[in-house]
């Protein structure tokens, strides 16, 4: 059975292995001959758990405005409100709204021409026709659903260079995963820059491996698509060029009998040649809408406005990026909106955004490496770090090309201890599918030495994977004592307003009336209407009068370094839902003691 680098692992299966093992090594052939069937059940149950989230679960905080991205492109063809994120995911996320329903006229919705606030225009979107609205933002989870079976599937072809074992373990460790059946049917960025930058690493192995010319250009398309999906794709870049000069410099590969200089000077051409395929695809991803624009008109360009960039008075291009030191007349082959957003992360990043950790509120450099570990299955934690220890057992040093497989999720949770922007390990959301595949070794390694332990472990990764439906967004590693014990330490990631329906339910079903519910973005208030559970909006200068009863999202609760209201910032709730919605008991205020009757005082007798 080849090991991650290509070669067989002698010290796991020694070659006398199949005559003192014949019976295992029979079972592993069975296993290995029904491994096309063991990947289609796999993504087949993963595909129920996917549609069945994405028609249940209430819209997200953010997907209300990824949706008006896509759906506002399509209508218009002007790619204006893109500049938060690129529009590639957004588009193919908009595609079902656009065709089933009918025209909509974004342009005359507030917020289009005056600042272009995607804030506004989805409000305005959602609270006209919110069943049309919740509809087109349903068929854009089923899309990002369609691309997370697609990435399993291209997890099995990739894992099949390795032996079909490998392949069906890394597929079935991958379909019941908890955080790509938490992100994989949301209308967001996340899951399709995770299918993008795991093509784009796979191929680029495969192509370093072979210089084939199809390689190179679905290797170069993917990383344009990754571009044109999702700001932090920029990690593409060092990774991918440190991975490449490595492996010229090694003399490994078609090139390796070439002179030093010319295996240098071919892999800087071939890597020029990337750039100008990502570039294109990124244009082509905007419509070739605003690009080309000499520097003199970009920042005369009046600028897009939100939280984020109003502190910059319209001038955050000439604060926060090169473009003021470079010549006015030079043309920048990319979309105004491209380049804005891009800097627009700059400074959230440099603002903060996110806020607690561990009981703590502020940024932590641990925040990202300690939710990478604890949001994954005990199983898989367990199977990562006996592939370690079996990788380090065999002292042997892995093969150029398996390093540059492992350079670029490496790389990203490097930069990510450096960033401010701790909102969720969704944005390390590329990591884990190399992390699966990593488990998916270490699971077949592990059958060829003990096939009975391997299969407990197994099962134990899909029971808890069961155990967390339907709170996948929710799910911690039950090493840690599972959700309970996690949301001690992270919160804000967790809560993304996907539990109103069970709010509503809860309300109704428990006559809690009358009911104070804060709003958690534009969706929440339509969602407790549309299931039919009245409340009344509660802010922390709200007056509430007892008896009543008052529900907040926990990301708020935490959020709070003071009083809100009647609630106590450290009062524990009465009542919890989906461990992401407190609800909190208003007693009546005691009546006021009556005023004693003062003593009569008698006036001066004559």
């Amino acid at each position: 059975m080849p090991g991650p680098d290509g070669t067989l692992d002698e010290e796991i299966a020694p070659a006398s292995a199949p005559s003192t093992r014949p019976r295992t090594f029979r079972r592993m052939k069975a296993i290995e001959a029904r491994s096309h069937w063991i990947a289609a059940f796999s993504l087949g149950c993963m595909a129920a758990l996917l549609v069945h989230a994405a028609l249940s679960e209430s819209p997200t905080m953010d997907e209300p405005s990824h949706v008006t991205r896509g759906m506002s492109f399509l209508s218009t063809g002007d790619a204006r409100l893109s500049f938060g994120h690129p529009p590639l995911g957004n588009l193919l996320q908009g595609i079902p709204g656009w065709l089933l329903d009918r025209p909509i006229d974004f342009r005359s919705m507030p917020g289009w021409r005056d600042g272009w606030s995607v804030p506004r225009v989805a409000t305005h979107y959602f609270t006209s026709d919110y069943e049309r609205a919740r509809a087109a933002l349903v068929g854009g989870r089923l899309v990002t659903a369609a691309l997370t079976l697609l990435l399993g599937v291209y997890l099995y072809r990739f894992c099949l260079r390795w032996g079909r074992l490998r392949a069906a373990a890394t597929v079935f460790l991958y379909a019941l995963f908890p955080i790509f059946l938490a992100h994989g049917h949301l209308a967001t960025t996340d899951m399709p820059l995770t299918v993008a930058t795991t093509v784009a690493v796979g191929e680029f192995v495969r192509w370093l491996e072979s210089r084939s010319p199809f390689r190179f250009l679905w290797f170069s398309a993917a990383v344009g698509v990754a571009f044109a999906t999702k700001f932090s794709a920029l990690f593409l870049i060092p990774a991918l060029v440190l991975a490449g000069v490595v492996h010229a410099a090694s003399g490994r590969g078609p090139l390796g009998r070439r002179p030093l200089r010319e295996r240098l000077w071919l892999m800087v051409r071939d890597i020029g040649l990337v750039a100008v395929v990502a570039i294109l695809v990124v244009n082509a991803a905007y419509g070739f809408q605003r690009t080309g624009w000499t520097v003199a008109r970009i920042l005369a360009e009046p600028e897009p406005e939100n939280w984020i960039t109003t502190p910059y008075r319209g001038e955050l291009l000439e604060e926060l990026s090169i473009l003021p030191s470079l010549p006015s007349g030079l043309r920048i082959p990319l979309p105004y909106p491209w380049l804005f957003g891009l800097h627009s992360i700059d400074a959230q990043d440099e603002r903060g955004h996110g806020g607690w950790f561990w009981g703590e509120h502020g940024a932590s450099p641990l925040y990202f490496p300690v939710l990478t570990a604890i949001k994954q299955p005990a199983a898989i934690l367990l199977l990562l770090l006996a592939g370690a220890w079996i990788f380090i057992r065999r002292r042997r040093f892995p093969v150029i090309t398996t390093l540059a497989f492992w350079i670029a999720p490496a790389l990203l949770l490097f930069a990510s201890i450096f960033s401010d922007i701790q909102i969720g390990v969704r944005h390390l959301l590329p990591i884990f599918p190399f992390l699966v595949i990593g488990a998916g070794w270490a699971a077949t390694a592990l059958v060829l030495v003990a096939r009975t332990p391997a299969a407990i472990v197994l099962m134990a990764a899909a029971a808890e994977s069961i155990a967390s439906a339907p709170s996948y967004l929710g799910h911690f590693s039950w090493a840690i004592g599972g959700p309970r014990s996690g949301h001690r330490i992270s919160m804000i990631g967790e809560d993304w307003g996907q539990d109103v329906r069970s709010l509503a339910t809860y309300a109704k079903a428990h006559g809690l009336s009358p009911l104070y519910y804060r709003r958690y973005g534009v969706t929440t208030p339509l969602e407790m209407k549309r299931f039919g559970a009245p409340f009344r909006p509660f802010s922390c200068k709200t007056p509430v009068k007892g008896p009543a009863w008052i529900a907040v999202h926990a990301n708020q609760v935490v959020r709070w370094k003071r009083r809100c209201g009647p609630i106590e910032l450290y009062r524990a709730p009465d009542a919890v839902v989906n461990e992401h919605i407190w609800i909190y008991r208003v007693e009546p205020a005691p009546p006021k003691a009556p005023v004693a009757d003062r003593p009569m005082v008698e006036g001066p007798t004559e």
